[in-house]
């Protein structure tokens, strides 16, 4: 089964990309970044309007010489179907278009990342790597003395910590809520492995994706333990490792290898790197079912839970997730006023009671009723850890927070989260 079908030119189809309108020098441009990272850096385009009606009507499904009639009715001006041809082509060979050239040029990028002795860094990249430790570093040690910071000591058991939930949004604006999760790893557990549910932006072909090159950091590289990838790629009997280039383009296990690193400064450890895709499909069905319905699902849920159930307290769970993405820049008509805020704030708590709780089907259920309006983009990543850990540990949330941009166009929310087993948690009552 393959990611991407390619469509022929006659009916020319747009794939994936962010195009983003921007005014430079004076100039107006189109910049297109591609999420799939096939295409490098940013391509810029002219935003006339031939070009903007083509990239309009490249669905898959309209013939050029319907888009040419179009353009003849909307300009006026003689506008031939070998026109259209031509600009369709100059489209195609800026890897634009969901064709048999763009196919190519991804499966290069597949084989190239194949290839690989280690997975490369996509979000610190720096040519002086003892300026960008020195700068990351003041900006992990910031994270942690901020207002909304952790305290000197967590209300948490001294042991017996299973997993946590921590943001992927980047630090500069997520990062005093990271240093609550990772604050609960280094003084709460003696893991020596992280199995990190990293949340997966891209569409794929399954939803799971493993690797097993380590993680380039600017404090050095974070090994996988592969031994216990292959234990739960045994028990999990499902593809893992087709879509696996899309390790090299996402960024959310990356961040959470990176503050592991961090925080556990010399003490050994090792990840087991899984992306895990939208679960939004299954808020579609009709009848109504929970993700674990699904046999894929469910035999994954049954590895993990299987596996942490084997090595116990010697590894913990890690989900790399954010929560709503609201305003504009995510397509909603209305700016984030502090009155949505409030609302976003409330929804995103009643989640959170859920998460809590250790509740899967309850967590996955309170977003039924709005089809995730809020965009929820790590629904998959949550529901495994939850089903997972599900009747073996208890949630408490450790910190909440919104990032809302200047203008109100753009925001994203967020939380720590720590899951303590259920006997940590009557030791430490007993006490």
């Amino acid at each position: 089964m393959s990611l991407f079908e390619p469509i022929p030119l006659d009916t020319p189809a747009l794939r994936p990309l962010e195009i983003i309108p921007v005014v430079h020098e004076g100039r107006r441009l189109l910049l297109v970044r591609d999420p799939l990272g096939v295409l490098e850096g940013l391509a810029a385009l002219p935003p006339d309007g031939l070009t903007l009606l083509v990239l309009q009507m490249a669905d898959g499904q309209t013939h050029v010489d319907e888009i040419a009639r179009v353009a003849r009715e909307k300009t006026g001006f003689i506008v031939t179907t070998d026109k259209i041809r031509h600009l369709v082509a100059e489209l195609d060979r800026a890897g634009l278009l969901m064709s048999e050239g763009f196919l190519q040029l991804w499966e290069q990028r597949r084989a190239k990342f194949r290839e690989l002795p280690s997975r490369p860094s996509v979000v610190f990249n720096s040519d002086d790597r003892l300026l960008l430790i020195k700068e990351l570093g003041n900006e992990m040690r910031r994270h942690s003395t901020a207002l909304n910071g952790p305290p000197p000591r967590l209300d948490l058991p001294a042991t017996g910590l299973r997993g946590v939930l921590s943001p992927h949004i980047d630090y500069f604006r997520g990062g005093p809520v990271y240093s609550w999760a990772y604050k609960a790893i280094a003084e709460h557990s003696r893991a020596r492995t992280f199995i990190i549910l990293g949340t997966l932006h891209q569409p794929s072909t399954h939803p799971f994706i493993a690797t097993d090159k380590p993680f380039e950091t600017p404090f050095g590289n974070v090994e996988v333990n592969t031994e216990m990838l292959a234990e739960l790629e045994t028990e999990f009997g499902g593809e893992l490792w087709r879509d696996e280039y899309l390790h090299g383009v996402e960024h959310t296990v990356e961040l959470q290898a990176v503050y592991l690193k961090h925080v556990l400064k010399d003490r050994p450890f090792r990840i087991v790197p899984i992306l895990v895709g939208s679960f939004d499909e299954f808020l579609m069905v009709d009848p109504p079912c929970q993700p674990t319905e699904d046999e894929e699902v469910a035999a994954f849920v049954r590895a993990l839970r299987t596996v942490l159930e084997r090595h116990g307290e010697d590894v913990v769970v890690i989900g790399g997730v954010d929560f709503s993405h609201c305003g504009p820049e995510f397509g909603d008509d209305r700016a984030n006023t502090p009155e949505v805020e409030t609302d976003i704030r409330r929804q995103d708590e009643t989640m959170l009671k859920t998460i809590e709780a250790v509740d899967p089907a309850g967590f996955f259920d309170s977003f039924r009723p709005t089809l995730n309006a809020r965009k929820v983009c790590s629904i998959g990543a949550i529901s495994c850890v939850l089903s997972a850990l599900e009747g073996q540990c208890t949630g408490k949330v450790l910190a909440y927070d919104q990032a809302n941009s200047e203008d109100r166009t753009c925001m994203v929310s967020f939380a720590s989260v720590a899951f303590t087993s259920k006997q940590a948690s009557r030791i430490i009552l007993a006490t």
